[in-house]
């Protein structure tokens, strides 16, 4: 399919479904992850070899062949199925855009949509996914020799509710937490388990209607947390999530 510089063999991520943040705050749980094996799946890619060979991969599982729709080339192609949740395979070789603010309009075009990002080795390290995990892309998969066999594997994960991400990257995710509840957090406030799990969305750059789909809430209830939230941390607006987050990683460096 596309050249790739033989690494070391890569150990597939977790199927995270679940973990903690520190006080006992549970993360990464889709609590309406039943209704996701109904996505149906679509390739982006600009490379129609590329395309078909990732097809391919997916179709060596029956199940999600079935699922199969057919590839598009670009974002705006795929935008013209409005209306319409599916989980987006994005070729991280081809696509010339960024994926990150590519998968934010592609899901406001199609709220409830998930997204598997493929990675050449030399744009697969922590530095490269972390951007890219804030931006609400829920798997990767290296081009590395396996991963035809990684694909079928990953793409069942988030269909079922889960994440394929690295776990330094999730660790790495859940210091940042950690850091910004330190620095915002009001004096003698504190988060109740769903706000908490309101945040991490948030800082995934996911709307209240993703939100409302992702814990199984209604949209309305999703925006009353939302606004407790960022009371509760001091900040105006969700767009003041970005330079919180660039405040942490200088404060990491």
């Amino acid at each position: 399919m596309l050249p790739v510089d033989p690494p070391e063999r890569a150990q597939s991520p977790p199927i995270v479904r679940s973990g903690w943040l520190g006080l006992g705050i549970i993360v990464f749980r889709n609590e309406g992850a039943e209704a996701l094996m109904a996505l149906a799946l679509q390739v982006v890619s600009s490379h129609l070899l590329g395309a078909r060979d990732i097809e391919h991969a997916l179709s060596a599982q029956k199940a999600l062949g079935k699922l199969l729709l057919p590839h598009t080339a670009s974002e705006a192609e795929a935008l013209q199925l409005p209306n319409c949740p599916r989980l987006f395979l994005l070729d991280g070789c081809s696509l010339n855009l960024p994926l990150g603010p590519m998968s934010s309009r592609l899901r406001g075009n199609s709220p409830g949509s998930k997204f598997l990002a493929l990675l050449p080795p030399h744009r697969s390290g922590e530095s490269e996914m972390m951007p890219l995990f804030h931006w609400g892309i829920d798997g990767f998969v290296t081009l590395h020799p396996n991963w035809k066999a990684e694909l079928p594997k990953a793409t069942m994960a988030l269909l079922c509710g889960g994440l394929w991400v690295p776990s330094e990257v999730l660790l790495t995710f859940i210091k940042q937490m950690k850091t910004l509840l330190d620095k915002q957090l009001m004096a003698g406030e504190s988060l109740t388990a769903r706000e908490a799990q309101v945040l991490q969305l948030l800082f995934r750059h996911l709307g209240n209607k993703e939100i409302a789909h992702q814990l199984n809430i209604s949209e309305r209830t999703a925006k009353f947390h939302v606004s407790n939230l960022l009371r509760k941390l001091g900040l105006e607006n969700r767009r003041s999530f970005p330079s919180v987050l660039c405040s942490i990683n200088q404060i990491k460096a």
